[in-house]
Parts: C-alpha cells; structure tokens; sequence
C-alpha cells in the first residue's frame, strides 16, 4: 500500500532500465569489468524521520546531482527514492566510464581509501549542508538482522529482570 510513495527517476520500470543501462556499455569490456556501480544514499531513522517530505526530497535531489556530476550525467541510468520502508532512502546506478568512454571503475575507486574518501567528499558537498553528520570514519560497525536485533534486546531484558529479582526497594 505504500509503493505509491516511491520515485523513480530516468524509467518507469526496471525492464525499461536495463534496456537503456545496457545500451550505454560499450561495445566491448572485459569479462570481469565492473558495469555499474551501486549507491545507497541514506542517514539514520532517527535523522531521517526529523526531516520533512520537502526536506527528504530536496536532500536527495543533491544527492543525485551529486553523482551526476561525478560520473556524468548520462552514466546515471537508474535512481528511485524507497519511502515503502522504514527508512527513505535513495538507490542510484551508475556506470563507470572514463574520459574515453571505457569500463573504468578503477579510476574512480581502486585506490586505498576511495569509499572513505567518497563518503566525506559526499558529506561534505550534500550532508554538511543539510546538517547530516558523516557517519564514523573506520567503523567496524555490521549490520545485524533483525532477527539478531530482538534477540539480544530480549535476553538483554530478561537477564535485567532476573538482576532485579533479588533486589529489595
């Protein structure tokens, strides 16, 4: 019921998208070259659900605009914006073609740090402005199922009230 609520930008369904993502490859790549490249672009529930439908909309048109103008354009050939789940968040595919119109995902992340440094360039040009913090630098932070979640929050609880049965007030 809430899929209404989702956007989609270039195409209006994936089959329409991989026609024109595969339409811009050329010709000829390696068998093992990177084509596209997947952006998640979000921030925390917390954060997220403090921010306007406008607020949420205008930070994630910076954001599109942001990989555009490092990739091109033309090499963004697929974005939506989820809002069907808990946290909006923008997914965005771009392909990585170099100044020479070659497979090229190297150039833009094959040095140490690449991502880290994506992620604060990306903070600084469309979160700082928005008033987003970065998220930790070097984080070893995983990300834990749900199942996992309640789990540990359950036998965290019950392990607090078996600590409180002994305890007089």
């Amino acid at each position: 019921e809430r899929l209404a609520d989702n956007t989609h930008f270039f195409h209006h369904d994936v089959a329409h998208a991989m026609q024109a993502f595969k339409m811009r490859l050329p010709e000829t790549y390696r068998k093992n070259a990177v084509l596209a490249v997947e952006f998640l672009i979000t921030a925390s529930p917390e954060i997220m659900t403090e921010k306007s439908r406008e607020e949420q909309d205008a930070y994630f048109a910076d954001a599109l605009k942001y990989l555009q103008d490092k990739h091109g354009i033309e090499n963004v050939v697929y974005a939506g914006i989820h809002r069907d789940e808990t946290t909006p968040h923008m997914y965005a595919y771009v392909v990585p073609l170099d100044e020479r119109q070659k497979l090229n995902c190297n150039l833009f992340y094959g040095k140490p740090k690449a991502l880290s440094d994506l992620q604060t360039d990306f903070h600084l040009a469309v979160g700082k402005p928005r008033g987003f913090e970065r998220g930790v630098k070097g984080s070893k932070a995983k990300h834990t199922s749900i199942r996992s979640f309640y789990a540990r929050t359950i036998n965290a609880v019950e392990e607090a009230a078996i600590d409180l049965e002994g305890l007089t007030i």
